[in-house]
């Protein structure tokens, strides 16, 4: 950088106080390579007062400034300075200089050192400092960085620890980035500055300008962070290690109108930019009062001033005497996400308004104006009699000429948040609460199912050796077991698995019936190990039996749709049973308990999900929301943050969490969970949530998948969180109105609420606006079945059954429809639907509709068929059973009949089966039929019940279900 040789020394500046300056050092201008190094060895102390919040505060926010001088008269210089000793040199009288630092031809540079990391506990930094050029050129004086000099610096504190463990310090950052769509009123040749408040160490709160706006019509490129105590200088030194971030797509929108911020930062236009960073520290004091102020106006007060530049400007520190004319203007910054746990950044777009006192102090707090030191209740006659002319105006938004919003980007940033996250400490401690005790038993090597075990593999031993050995006459084959000592190992073995079984099993005094349960026993159980045996070689491969419980989840849904609870709760346990470590079996009955208004069991069922996998997030959810309804708000934040904490990119957890924020007005983390899920979603990195298949009663069609208030809606729905579910629903409404697909899943909501009329008025209403299609006809048509309205279900049914674009599978809807035609008589199209329903889904209910159906039209073969493959499907099924008993009863076969009978007698509804068996029996014939229904009834004059059998859906009464199962009795004089 110099042509000649040059004698330079190094200025060590602080927060413009000069800490010290070296001896001159004679400088090469030769290049040579390697590049010439000197050793300056000049070192300064910085002084401190540890536990002074303010005396620190100097150290965190302005970084050390090292100022690089040329000295005229080489030689001279040289030898007069020779003689002076580096003590001497070191005590120098510190002076204070202007703030205005000064660029003359004799500085060759400035470089900066940040000490921010001897605060946070480092005891030695070393670093290398690019020496930049005193201010920025674009000419051919320009210099590239790669030959630019380079200083080498240490810095080591060698004192106590600064900040002892138990102190609680924080660090904050305030980023005044750019105004945008600026108005004409901001000229090019005006100054510009801002200003805000923090809190150090007291609860007053002290005022931050950021100077040197400047009016450019270019963006930056580099957007690094430049240090507000350094904004007068001109030279990069001035710039920090950060840089603006460049996700415009995660900032907190403030505006009314949506803003295309990537683009916008992009574009060369103009702009008024600081991008000056300030970092304080935060004391215990400070800290809480900046919590208590966010928690209390949720905003943060941020003043510009625009005035005309004064070319009478003499001392720059008499700001005042400086300006003729000023504008003020102001913001508010919505800074409450700070108080969310956890969170340490936010980055906000605000609106800039014309200068307000009165607005700006019921919105942040703010007693005094941040560009002086009067209280807003100072009268403003005295205001007046101030040199400086502020313009008094009402609050309004600021627009530009284009009808733009005129808006500031502004960054705050901690180094700890304020509210820290204790989210996996308070997730381990609710899930060991929620584990049940271990009970500690005495160590036994046997049980009953490990004895059962055992004797059964002994079993299945015995006769695989049987079965291999035997060859010949049965004579010649126990002759060959005595003599190969095979019959002796395997009594003996056999003994041992008895004595060790019934030792097991009977555990009680014995009594006269003893031998017989022994033997009846251990008959039974050598009868189930050589039957697995047999059936072994007829099971299906694994996918089979992976698929039983899925199939389960659809009759138990089917069963429920069509009133028969018990069914449904069957199927559900049936799922449990195969595999009670499967998680999402324990989820999909809770969902049902909670159809049935069980809340408490459907708690204990998501807590065994929970305990099986502890990272599922349907049950996190729904053990949340649970509890969310029982007003249990701390818990159920703890479940509801825990999904978003296992699965960040989860719309719909962050959508439910931004509903139970609503709930709870919780208004730190309403924005900021609704800004985290719709950047999910913008960016296309969303998880899925349920399954796409669409539920029994209403359908996904009307779902806007891009929508993340309706795919969370459509999930509660279909988790049966109708509550949650409808407000997600009202805050999709305030944006589009009432749309179609806002009223279909609104009927919906209302649907599974048991709300039918409710739920039609909305369907009408989609239908105005929408039409008729099948899905809102068949929701329609349940609403009317479960009313009662049998002949306008079956028209919207017919309908979306007969629909051009109807999907291939209807099941509720057929399976109703075959239900009416049965109930009406109508049996030969009852038969054409509940067939078509088993073509595509085949159930209990569509088979065994289809065997009523056949067997009420006496073609009974085919009604043995159908009720077979109902009872394959499910063999506890009373239903079918009794249906099978009038079968046989109808074909005379009392062996079949007996058998069915005592099927019936061991299913659940024992006592109302007998009472069926028992009317059937007196069933007589309608002698307008020339056909006999029951042969094995006989005529003759005795007067008998005529009954007319009914099936329909389970109904409440006193909080007890009872199926309706009913029969209409006339008989004659009674």
């Amino acid at each position: 950088m110099v042509k000649e040789k040059t004698s330079i020394s190094f200025i060590v500046i602080h927060n413009d106080v000069v800490l010290g300056e070296s001896t001159p050092l004679i400088i090469d201008p030769d290049f040579k390579e390697p590049p010439q190094i000197y050793d300056v060895n000049y070192e300064v102390e910085l002084l401190f007062i540890v536990n002074d919040c303010n005396s620190m505060n100097l150290i965190v926010s302005t970084p050390i400034l090292i100022k690089v001088t040329s000295k005229d008269n080489v030689q001279n210089q040289h030898v007069s300075d020779s003689g002076k000793s580096t003590a001497e040199s070191k005590q120098k009288v510190t002076a204070i200089v202007p703030q205005q630092i000064t660029t003359s031809s004799s500085v060759i540079g400035f470089c900066t050192f940040d000490l921010m990391s001897i605060l946070l506990g480092e005891k030695l930094l070393v670093e290398r400092l690019i020496v930049q050029t005193p201010h920025l050129s674009f000419d051919g004086n320009a210099v590239s960085w790669q030959n630019l000099p380079l200083l080498n610096a240490t810095v080591i504190y060698d004192g106590e620890e600064i900040f002892p463990s138990q102190a609680e310090i924080n660090f904050l950052s305030i980023t005044v980035e750019s105004i945008y769509n600026p108005p004409i009123l901001f000229t090019e040749d005006a100054d510009y500055k801002a200003g805000t408040i923090i809190y150090v160490d007291n609860e007053f709160p002290k005022n931050i300008i950021f100077e040197d706006g400047k009016w450019i019509k270019y963006r930056d490129l580099e957007r690094t962070k430049r240090w507000r105590s350094l904004s007068k200088l001109q030279s990069r030194a001035r710039l920090s290690k950060w840089k603006l971030d460049y996700d415009y797509k995660h900032i907190k929108n403030m505006l009314d109108v949506e803003l295309d911020l990537p683009k916008k930062a992009c574009q060369d236009e103009p702009r008024i930019e600081w991008n000056f960073v300030n970092r304080s520290i935060l004391c215990d004091m400070g800290r809480e009062m900046m919590k208590k102020h966010l928690v209390k106006y949720k905003c943060w007060p941020f003043q510009f001033m625009v005035s005309k530049k004064s070319a009478e400007k003499i001392n720059n520190k008499q700001n005042e005497e400086g300006l003729n004319k000023c504008q003020l203007f102001q913001c508010y910054v919505n800074l409450s996400e700070l108080v969310f746990p956890g969170i340490k950044s936010t980055r906000v777009v605000a609106q800039l308004y014309t200068y307000d006192a009165s607005n700006i102090t019921e919105k942040t707090g703010l007693e005094k104006d941040i560009f002086s030191t009067e209280s807003w209740n100072k009268n403003l006659n005295e205001r007046e009699s101030k040199k400086m002319d502020v313009e008094i105006m009402q609050s309004t938004p600021l627009i530009s000429e284009t009808g733009e919003p005129v808006f500031v980007i502004i960054e705050v940033e901690l180094l700890y948040p304020l509210v820290p996250c204790k989210l996996e400490n308070d997730f381990s401690d609710i899930i060991e609460k929620m584990m049940k005790p271990k009970v500690i038993k005495s160590h036994y090597v046997y049980s009953l199912d490990l004895a059962e075990q055992q004797y059964a593999t002994c079993i299945r031993k015995i006769v695989d050796i049987l079965t291999e050995s035997y060859r010949d006459e049965l004579t010649c084959f126990t002759q060959y077991l005595y003599k190969t000592g095979t019959y002796l190992n395997i009594r003996s073995t056999l003994k041992l698995k008895v004595i060790m079984l019934l030792d097991q099993k009977f555990k009680t005094n014995m009594n006269t019936n003893f031998v017989t349960s022994v033997y009846t026993y251990l008959v039974e159980q050598m009868h189930l190990a050589i039957n697995k045996i047999v059936e072994s070689h007829f099971e299906d491969d694994d996918s089979s039996s992976t698929a039983i419980p899925k199939r389960l989840f659809f009759y138990a849904e089917e069963a429920y749709e069509l009133g028969h609870i018990d069914d449904a709760r069957r199927h559900y346990q049936a799922a449990i049973a195969a595999d009670k470590n499967d998680a999402e079996a324990w989820t999909k009955y809770a969902i049902f308990l909670l159809k049935i208004s069980d809340v408490e069991r459907a708690r204990e069922c998501c807590r065994e999900a929970i305990l099986l996998n502890r990272r599922d997030k349907f049950a996190l959810l729904m053990y949340g929301l649970i509890l969310a309804e029982n007003q249990s708000y701390r818990e159920a934040e703890i479940f509801l943050r825990t999904v978003t904490d296992f699965y960040p990119r989860f719309v719909e957890g962050w959508i439910i969490l931004h509903l139970f924020y609503i709930r709870t007005d919780y208004r730190p983390g309403i924005d900021l969970t609704l800004r985290i899920a719709e950047g999910c979603m913008r960016n296309g990195d969303k998880e899925t949530g349920t399954s796409s298949e669409d539920p029994l009663a209403w359908t996904m069609i009307h779902c806007p998948q891009d929508n993340v208030f309706m795919i969370t809606a459509t999930l509660l729905l279909k988790l049966h969180f109708c509550e949650f579910a409808g407000l997600a629903l009202e805050k999709e409404m305030s944006r589009t109105d009432r749309s179609t697909h806002v009223l279909y899943y609104l009927a919906v909501r209302y649907y599974l609420s048991q709300q039918y009329e409710e739920a039609l008025s909305h369907l009408r209403e989609a239908e105005s606006i929408y039409g008729l299609d099948y899905s809102i006809g068949s929701l329609m048509g349940h609403c009317h079945f479960q009313e009662g309205n049998f002949t306008d279900a079956i028209h919207y049914y017919e309908f979306a059954n007969a629909v051009f674009d109807r999907p291939d599978d209807l099941h509720l809807v057929q399976t109703r429809m075959g239900l009416y035609y049965e109930n009406v008589g109508d049996y030969e199209r009852g038969l054409k639907v509940f067939l078509t329903a088993s073509r595509t889904s085949p159930t209990v209910e569509t088979w065994l509709g289809a065997g009523i159906a056949f067997f009420e039209l006496q073609r009974f073969t085919e009604a043995e068929a159908a009720l077979s493959e109902a009872n394959q499907i499910d063999n506890r099924n009373a239903s079918v059973w009794k249906y099978l008993c009038l079968l046989n009863m109808s074909l005379q076969r009392d062996d079949e009949f007996t058998q069915c009978y005592e099927q019936i007698a061991q299913c659940t509804l024992f006592v109302f089966c007998l009472l069926d068996i028992a009317i059937f029996m007196m069933i007589s014939c309608d002698e307008s039929n020339s056909a006999m229904r029951y042969s094995t009834l006989k005529k003759d004059d005795v007067q008998r019940v005529k009954i007319k059998v009914f099936r329909g859906p389970t109904q409440e009464k006193n909080n007890e279900y009872f199926a309706t199962w009913g029969y209409w009795i006339q008989q004659p004089n009674r």
